[in-house]
């Protein structure tokens, strides 16, 4: 008996090997396999660029269209990212020409990290800004009007969603990892009111703990 597959998983996969490929020259992508893809494709690990020391992970969802993405619909997806213990970005495929999706394709990448801490501000009616958009779309080396290339994404944008990601996550305000060169730290600056509790929190209970260690320590010492 013949069997056919589906066209929407078709293209989907097309779109994952392709996010895949292009992520593979920078990083060790590892696949979800089909049927277990509750909201997240694709685990991926930055390599440094000169030693291919393994470093900061983030998750990736993958989604391929010929039309503009209803990012209101994506939402569903939120409260399932925001309890992952990395970063997630949502990458959209958008092509023109499904016979040459390789070739006739834009790469578009949702800042997931930014959004949920938007929706964390607007709940506490306060608001954020920065530079760059929710929505980015990825270009070439060669593109001088866009400067957000994979490679920029990677090293430069990927660290300091990390750190937000951290703040919001645990409360933990330190200088974004930085994997291009040595230069002066990056912090995650223009979020931490909305994340005050968890930061007080998180010092609080720092403080608790080697106030505990130093007691116990002393201790040791007299006995």
């Amino acid at each position: 008996m013949s069997k056919t597959q589906s066209k929407t998983i078709h293209i989907g996969n097309m779109g994952e090997h392709l996010i895949g490929s292009l992520l593979s020259q920078f990083c060790i992508v590892r696949s979800v396999a089909q049927g277990r893809d509750t909201g997240i494709d694709l685990y991926c690990e930055i390599l440094k660029e000169e030693s291919l020391k393994l470093s900061l992970h983030f998750f990736c969802q993958v989604k391929t269209t010929r039309r503009d993405i209803n990012f209101s619909a994506i939402k569903k997806y939120f409260d399932y990212w925001r309890n992952q213990p990395a970063p997630v970005f949502l990458f959209h495929v958008k092509y023109k020409d499904i016979k040459n999706l390789s070739k006739a394709h834009e790469v578009w990448v949702y800042d997931i990290p930014y959004a949920l801490a938007i929706d964390d501000a607007e709940k506490i009616n306060q608001l954020v800004t920065r530079d760059v958009d929710v929505k980015i779309q990825l270009c070439g080396e060669d593109n001088n009007k866009n400067k957000m290339t994979l490679k920029t994404f990677l090293y430069g944008h990927v660290p300091w969603s990390y750190g937000l990601w951290q703040m919001r996550h645990y409360g933990l305000v330190y200088p974004n990892p930085e994997i291009i060169k040595p230069v002066d730290n990056i912090f995650v600056g223009g979020f931490s009111k909305i994340y005050k509790d968890k930061i007080e929190q998180s010092i609080e209970y720092a403080n608790w703990l080697l106030e505990l260690e130093g007691k116990e320590n002393h201790t040791l010492k007299e006995g």
